[in-house]
């Protein structure tokens, strides 16, 4: 018999590491999501660097997203962890997960790129929208409707 999982209870949910050269956003509805990500590869981008990750109930997370490994990924995470701390964001993320939204994923690091990307996807609605770069993060847009309740 399968053991069913408690939200919060998964283990890779609270390991959530730092999504280096992702863009993030949250789109309220995960079709429009969907949509905003089918724009996006029309728009050129690879659908290998285009995620929708979707509210609780369909699976997805943070921790979905390809991170750099080895020595040197460990090196970048420790400085990053020193220099900035994003986690309140990231459990925002996590949270709008829990609460049905879906979030579009798009790895780029050319700053063209993450602008067209950014302009994309706020055609289509999304807000809370974050660039996680090598040493800083930009956010493009802040959070829009009723604050939610990360976890921690």
């Amino acid at each position: 018999m399968a053991k069913s999982k408690k939200a919060g209870s998964d283990p890779e949910r609270s390991r959530i590491r730092y999504p280096l050269d992702w863009l993030l956003a949250v789109i309220d509805d995960p079709l429009a999501a969907r949509e905003a990500a089918a724009a996006l590869n029309a728009a050129g981008f690879d659908p290998e660097h285009v995620k929708v990750l979707e509210g609780a109930t369909a699976g997805g997370s943070l921790s979905d997203l390809p991170t750099s490994k080895g020595a040197i990924g460990q090196l970048i995470r420790l400085v990053q962890f020193v220099t900035m701390d994003q986690t309140p964001d990231l459990r925002l993320y996590e949270a709008a997960l829990d609460d049905g939204r879906a979030i579009v994923a798009v790895q780029c690091s050319s700053r063209q790129k993450v602008l067209e990307a950014r302009d994309i996807l706020a055609a289509h609605a999304a807000h809370f929208q974050n660039h996680f770069g090598r040493y800083a993060t930009e956010e493009f847009s802040r959070w829009r409707g009723p604050e939610l309740n990360p976890r921690w």
